[in-house]
């Protein structure tokens, strides 16, 4: 895992957007020259690694979503 360049960010939040999706797992390849390489977009993506690896809720904040409720 690695901190997405700001102009990445925002591209992915202007994808997920435009699919109207409220989450996807983004496949990306980064060079060793540091050039970003999008592959895929999976909106039943695993994230249950990056929820063990930084401590954030996602399965909680997707339950809320799809409860409707917000706990922000």
């Amino acid at each position: 895992m690695c901190d997405p360049l700001p102009e990445i960010a925002k591209a992915v939040i202007r994808m997920l957007d435009l699919l109207e999706f409220p989450y996807g797992a983004f496949d990306f390849v980064v060079s060793p020259s540091g050039e970003w390489t999008f592959l895929e977009v999976n909106p039943n993506g695993q994230y249950g690694f990056v929820e063990q690896a930084t401590g954030l809720p996602i399965t909680a904040a997707i339950c809320d979503y799809l409860e409707g409720t917000d706990r922000s």
